[in-house]
C-alpha cells in the first residue's frame, strides 16, 4: 500500500470532488467531500489533510478547500 503522503491525500481529496462535483454547487459538493473523508478516512489522514489549510502552497481546488473546512469542523466542532 503506497505510503499517504500531503501530495497524495490533496490528490485523492481533489478527484473525489471532481466525481462530484454533478452534484449541485460548491457548497453542496464540499459538504458530499467531507462527510466522504469523515466516514472513509482515517483519523491520520484526516488530521494530515486539515494540516495542509495552513500550507503557503498547496493544489488544493477551491471546492476541496471548502470540504477540508468542513472537515475540520467536523473533526473539531470544539475549536469553531
Amino acid at each position: 500500500m503506497p505510503v499517504a503522503t500531503p501530495e497524495n491525500l490533496i490528490k485523492m481529496a481533489n478527484q473525489i470532488a471532481l466525481n462530484l462535483r454533478a452534484n449541485g454547487s460548491d457548497d453542496l459538493v464540499a459538504a458530499h467531500v467531507a462527510a466522504h473523508l469523515q466516514k472513509f478516512w482515517s483519523p491520520p489522514m484526516k488530521q494530515m489533510i486539515i494540516s495542509q489549510l495552513s500550507a503557503s502552497e498547496t493544489d488544493f481546488l477551491p471546492v476541496t478547500i471548502l470540504a477540508i473546512e468542513n472537515l475540520s469542523k467536523m473533526e473539531n466542532p470544539k475549536s469553531v
